[in-house]
């Protein structure tokens, strides 16, 4: 199992000041839900993998991004907030938006173990 704890604090250590204390509440967020993820640097981002699935995060230019493999594994999140910007299985968090830990929970849990209803809804399409 990779472990890139290192790179990722180096990333967290260059995301501006403003964002940080989420990013770091995202990062921990994710290893207390699975903390036998596997931790890498991909695509310039912490990603954090079981298995094929996987979830994401990186800082941009003007908001904190989560990334998952499927708009299934948001669908949830997304109805219950539309005040969040999203994009096919990605969801942009403006700087000062809180963060909605609970329902977070459910996003990094359907992405990193998605049951049996997702999974189906992602292989009819």
């Amino acid at each position: 199992m990779k472990d890139d704890t290192q790179a990722i604090a180096r990333y967290v250590a260059l995301v501006p000041e403003a964002r940080r204390e989420r990013a770091l509440t995202l990062h921990g967020l994710i290893l207390s839900l699975f903390p036998q993820a596997a931790i890498s640097m991909q695509y310039r981002m912490p990603t954090y993998r079981l298995g094929e699935n996987f979830v994401a995060w990186a800082s941009q230019k003007r908001h904190l991004a989560l990334y998952t493999c499927s708009d299934q594994r948001i669908a949830g999140f997304r109805a219950r907030h539309p005040e969040v910007r999203a994009g096919k299985g990605c969801l942009r968090f403006r700087d000062g938006q809180r963060l909605p830990l609970a329902d977070l929970a459910q996003v990094v849990k359907n992405a990193l173990a998605p049951g049996r209803a997702i999974l189906a809804r992602e292989k009819r399409r």
